[in-house]
């Protein structure tokens, strides 16, 4: 079996990805393509071949800064990646290739983001889960599975009678879902994205990504950027002002997410990565999801102790206190500068 680099198009590794059930849009080799032009990161698709067919890939993103080290991330920008492959032969083959462009580039880390087993016998700190929600053909029968004590109903009822509506969309809602973000980041005290990122997403995939806006008396309360591949939509980012919150605007847009890919054939909608029991967590609880836990592994460089970035670590409280002190146009500023090596 041998493991490649390819350096430009290959339809074999796009049929290949399009055909496993399994797969994520992220596993596609536009994915790293994309944050290669648009962020400015370097990116690898590895491709492991026997008697000339593909029996697996592993799309790779190096992620190179002053504070955060140098990582491998498969894949940047999403949450999920990882290999893709037909046997466990593949990923072993896939993975030790990998290690040895992590080396070869000095890398202290490989981040394998992965609701698939891998049994590479990597580390697993993070405790990261995802909760799933079955989708249905018609949505009135998924509006009748809500349990009645969970309320969800009647905020979603509630969000309607008060005047908030929602809108589906494509490219000409971004600026509306990046003003609503860069302010819930700034709250957060966490630096934004660029705003090419979600143009670079909306133009590269345009048949699988979808924006969704809630509005209130001519103000957008509420966005989400969701994906669909596979049967799975995937909502990655989403975004509410807080302000806004008694108004249950964030139930009103699940809703309608929920709806337009019920009729679009989706199978399943991934509510994104959340620590267990946390606040988002108990939030997605009440849709009566699946909870899936997540196979989120990493290599380390032996002699390289592994950190993994999270806000509650106390070595990044202050930064966030005050971030949230400086005024929004300077984070818009700031925040895609510093965000580029935090994917």
């Amino acid at each position: 079996m041998s493991v490649s680099v390819p350096t430009g198009a290959d339809p074999a590794c796009d049929a290949f990805v399009r055909r496993r059930p399994e797969a994520k849009l992220c596993h596609l080799p536009a994915w790293g393509a994309m944050a290669e032009r648009v962020m400015g990161l370097r990116s690898f698709y590895l491709v492991a071949r026997e008697g000339g067919e593909v029996r697996g890939v592993l799309p790779m993103t190096q992620v190179k800064s002053r504070l955060f080290g140098n990582r491998m991330i498969s894949q940047a920008y999403a949450s999920y990646g990882g290999p893709l492959a037909e046997d466990r032969k593949s990923i072993e083959a896939l993975f030790r290739r990998a290690v040895e462009i992590a080396t070869e580039l000095g890398c202290e880390s490989i981040e394998l983001r992965s609701d698939q087993e891998l049994g590479l016998g990597l580390e697993e700190p993070t405790g990261k889960i995802a909760m799933r929600l079955r989708l249905l053909p018609d949505p009135e029968e998924l509006w009748r599975s809500f349990r009645s004590e969970t309320k969800v109903r009647n905020h979603i009822r509630k969000a309607e009678k008060k005047g908030v509506t929602a809108e589906a969309g494509g490219l000409e809602l971004l600026d509306e879902f990046y003003d609503v973000y860069t302010r819930r980041m700034h709250q957060l005290g966490s630096p934004c994205y660029a705003r090419r990122l979600f143009s670079g997403m909306l133009e590269t995939f345009p048949d699988n990504t979808r924006m969704f806006v809630a509005r209130f008396e001519g103000q957008t309360v509420a966005a989400r950027l969701v994906f669909h591949f596979n049967g799975l939509v995937e909502s990655v980012w989403g975004i509410t002002r807080v302000e806004f919150n008694r108004l249950s605007p964030n139930h009103l847009l699940y809703w309608t997410v929920f709806k337009h890919y019920c009729t679009q054939g989706a199978e399943w909608f991934d509510f994104g990565p959340s620590t267990l029991d946390s606040p988002h967590h108990k939030f997605k609880k009440q849709w009566d999801c699946q909870r899936i836990d997540l196979k989120y592994r990493f290599w380390v460089r032996p002699g390289t102790e592994l950190t993994v970035r999270s806000p509650n670590n106390p070595k990044y409280r202050r930064k966030i206190e005050l971030w949230k002190k400086l005024p929004l146009w300077a984070t818009r500023i700031l925040g895609p500068i510093l965000s580029r090596s935090l994917p």
